[in-house]
């Protein structure tokens, strides 16, 4: 379940919280995401944070054989042990300096789809996956393209530079099988689910944050990082969904 749907489903844990870390008092644009169905694949462009999904669906439901993938992972905690424990030949980097550490590995191999599946078995909340993806024999519609940086500036603001543009952080096609619609579905539109038909064509999704109160630990132990890093935000969650022109916005509640 992704991070979007903990929050429309009322089940906030600490994935959600990581991912509003970077969220002040105050109304912000949020992750983005444009999907486009058609009989035998599902295009989509996604923004930073609505990507990993999109991921997932592509090694849930892509050919087997042979997988070419490159990019980087990148995780807030040493979590070389258990990306040791993988088939994948991982090589990963510290960050040097000031401030919390931030660990890198590049990936450049061809490899078993199972393979590919085991990366994201170890998902944390802090993990990144900046991957691109597709068959090594071109079996198409599937291929994904993911940048290896995060955005200048940060997303939100490149979100809100880029409003009435399509995302680009994330793009790609994945076949459209029953199963991989199903799970970006309950991804990215699990409100709006029976609003979906065979007929639909284009998907367009903006999910805007107001962070009505901040709960900082009071706990003088803590540095001003620890604090910013463990506080909790109470707001909501708004999303604007147009489906083949017709447009819904709903709101949700949240506390994570």
């Amino acid at each position: 379940m992704s991070w979007i749907s903990k929050i429309i489903k009322g089940t906030s844990d600490e994935f959600v919280h990581a991912k509003l870390v970077k969220y002040g008092l105050g109304t912000h644009p949020g992750p983005r995401a444009r999907i486009t169905l058609s009989k035998p694949s599902i295009k989509f462009k996604a923004d930073l944070d609505q990507e990993k999904d999109f991921l997932k669906g592509y090694v849930l439901g892509s050919p087997s054989g042979q997988h070419k993938v490159k990019g980087i992972i990148i995780t807030y905690s040493d979590r070389t042990s258990e990306f040791g424990q993988l088939t994948m030949p991982l090589s990963w980097s510290k960050s040097k300096g000031k401030g919390a550490p931030v660990f890198k590995a590049k990936v450049d191999e061809s490899a078993p789809l199972d393979d590919i599946k085991a990366l994201f078995d170890v998902d944390d909340p802090t993990t990144f996956y900046f991957l691109s993806l597709n068959p090594k024999d071109g079996t198409k519609p599937w291929k994904i393209q993911t940048k290896t940086s995060f955005p200048k500036g940060g997303p939100a603001e490149e979100d809100e530079e880029t409003e009435g543009k399509d995302p680009v952080f994330a793009k790609g096609s994945l076949g459209n099988t029953s199963e991989t619609l199903e799970y970006l579905l309950d991804a990215y539109l699990p409100d709006l689910r029976n609003k979906i038909s065979t007929k639909t064509k284009d998907i367009w999704i903006r999910n805007n944050f107001e962070i009505l109160e901040i709960q900082i630990p009071d706990d003088p132990k803590l540095s001003f990082t620890e604090k910013r890093r463990l506080a909790k935000k109470r707001g909501k969650l708004i999303r604007e969904v147009s489906i083949d022109g017709e447009n819904f916005t709903t709101d949700y509640e949240f506390l994570a």
